[in-house]
């Protein structure tokens, strides 16, 4: 009996103590693969440092053999910390990674690595780092709904310009009006504090297996996202929010990487949405941008295609090859594209296509060729621009049912700025980086195997008078023009059409708009070709000054309307019955 109430004692006593010890003992982690970074130090107030927390937490987790950093709800102030292989960070809704405003707080590049090559080229300008780094890693991801902000605003003075004399001022259209339009600080971009900012808010450099997803990036001070010479990378549901007067945000940039898979993200970037410089299998899709400069910038990129993109930006669609790259097997397709030309010192004059080269390929396959552009959609304050170079001219370029609108909805700014070609980056010399030009709806200059297969332009009334031809071309070979619709800027008294020392010309299935002056001006032209199955009703001029050599026929001019028309009059009136 003694034995028994002793052993129920004991029971009851061990129960007890179980009890008490379960209460006490902070709670297990839902799996030994899951680092919740507050069990690690982190605060989440947005006042403590929580950068060494966090670190502590990735070392964890890889030190494991991988698993998921947790984020919490709460604001984790941060400087600069690494991503390691095989490690997941989990941003829960609620929780922000919030970028320091103390400099010092972020890791000079050359510490971790990112010298001169891989830190300032990765970070935009400077020599300092931004929030996320890594280096060399594999298996690694971003996700969450929550938010990385980079407190950009914190580093930048908004009532100071930033700008550089990176052009002739004398070389534009209007000197000083354009001077003047460049130094305004409405639409940025604006100069930063004397101290400097941090780097790109998140570097990928030499690494594979890479998925970021549904997270926020906002306000960053430089780059956003920069993948550079890493490989097998999805991105998806992205959601990017910076300041649109801050110089050099970029939206995701990818530097020699491939097998980029990029989709459904709203991006919103100061700089380019996109850059992508010597790619690879880079694929764009579903996907709606806004920028101050270029929504997609593309240099020595191959195999790739964006589609179903929307764009609001000041310049489209730029592909840049300054000599020695290869451009070339890209698809644009289903975009739909509006330009307007900002005030301040960003590059682009709201065109919403744009393929510009310099210098000679060093490779006889390289250079800008073979891209499509199919089912495009803009409203542009500008034309489309193809520029090449005498010795390196952008050969093979189509486009497949392209709906183009010139638009002009301020006119102040189109007075600054507005009837100039930009070339910067390209040009070779500062008195040529932004000149003076009239505008075309589309102009080509120095291409080979340019195809036009349905363009519909449209000119909206009120533009400014340095807007000219819908269709300019220059020093060309094998120009083909067919189902274009359209004709010359309202107020021009030109020609719809106006090429110059070509070769190689057709024209099919085109009909001129009513109110056309004249439908094709032809000057040095070689080797006319086909004039077929036009109708030309809409112009007072079919050619000025004379009609080229062309295999012509099957085409409906004014004149041959009217001498059918007088036709079927008088047959009527043969038929019509005499009355007594």
């Amino acid at each position: 009996m003694r034995n028994s109430i002793a052993l129920l004692l004991a029971s009851i006593c061990f129960l007890c103590c179980k009890t008490l010890f379960t209460q006490t003992t902070p709670p297990a982690a839902a799996s030994s693969h899951e680092f919740n970074v507050r069990d690690f130090g982190a605060v989440g107030d947005g006042r403590t440092l929580d950068t060494p927390a966090i670190s502590r937490a990735i070392d964890a987790a890889a030190t494991s053999g991988g698993g998921r950093v947790i984020f919490p709800p709460g604001s984790y102030r941060t400087g600069t910390f690494e991503l390691k292989s095989n490690v997941t960070l989990d941003l829960l809704a609620g929780a922000v990674i919030l970028g320091s405003q103390d400099l010092a707080d972020y890791s000079l590049g050359a510490t971790l690595g990112f010298g001169k090559i891989y830190g300032v080229n990765s970070s935009g300008e400077g020599d300092r780092v931004g929030i996320i780094v890594a280096r060399d890693v594999e298996n690694v991801a971003i996700i969450g709904q929550g938010a990385i902000d980079g407190n950009g605003d914190t580093f930048f003075d908004f009532t100071r310009p930033h700008a550089s004399l990176d052009y002739d001022p004398r070389s534009t259209r209007n000197p000083d009006a354009f001077v003047r339009t460049v130094h305004e600080t409405g639409d940025g971009p604006v100069e930063m504090k004397p101290d400097g900012r941090p780097g790109t808010l998140i570097i990928l450099s030499h690494s594979r297996n890479i998925t970021i997803r549904d997270v926020t990036l906002r306000n960053a001070p430089n780059w956003t996202l920069h993948l550079q010479h890493s490989s097998h990378a999805v991105i998806a549901g992205l959601r990017i929010d910076n300041n649109l007067a801050i110089p050099n945000n970029d939206g995701i940039d990818c530097m020699d990487c491939r097998d980029i898979q990029i989709s459904d993200c709203d991006i919103r970037a100061g700089d380019d949405d996109f850059a992508i410089v010597g790619s690879e299998d880079i694929h764009v899709t579903n996907c709606s941008l806004i920028s101050r400069s270029s929504a997609i910038r593309l240099e020595d990129t191959r195999y790739s295609t964006f589609s179903n993109l929307t764009m609001k930006t000041n310049r489209g669609i730029g592909v840049f090859e300054r000599g020695g790259g290869n451009t070339s097997d890209i698809l644009f397709s289903d975009m739909v594209i509006r330009t307007t030309l900002p005030t301040g010192h960003w590059w682009g004059k709201a065109e919403p296509i744009y393929i510009v080269t310099a210098g000679q390929s060093t490779d006889a396959t390289g250079g800008v060729r073979k891209i499509n552009f199919r089912d495009i959609i803009a409203e542009a304050e500008s034309g489309i621009l193809i520029y090449g170079v005498p010795e390196n001219p952008i050969r093979d370029i189509s486009f497949d049912h392209v709906n183009l609108s010139i638009h002009s909805p301020r006119p102040a700014v189109a007075a600054g700025v507005g009837g100039n070609f930009d070339l910067r980056w390209t040009s070779p010399r500062i008195e040529t980086a932004v000149l003076k030009h009239d505008i075309p709806a589309v102009y080509c200059r120095w291409v080979s195997g340019f195809r036009i297969d349905g363009l519909d332009l449209t000119w909206q009334q009120g533009l400014p008078d340095y807007f000219s031809n819908g269709i300019g071309c220059e020093d060309f070979r094998d120009l083909s023009i067919q189902d274009f619709r359209g004709s010359h800027a309202p107020e021009y008294k030109g020609a719809a059409i106006d090429v110059a020392r070509g070769r190689g010309l057709s024209i099919r299935d085109s009909v001129a708009a009513e109110g056309t002056q004249v439908f094709l001006r032809a000057k040095d032209l070689s080797d006319p070709r086909f004039f077929l199955n036009n109708d030309l009703t809409g112009a007072l001029q079919t050619f000025a000054p004379n009609r080229p050599a062309f295999v012509f026929a099957g085409n409906r001019t004014r004149t041959t309307a009217v001498t059918r028309q007088r036709a079927q009059t008088s047959t009527a009136v043969e038929k019509t019955p005499a009355h007594n």
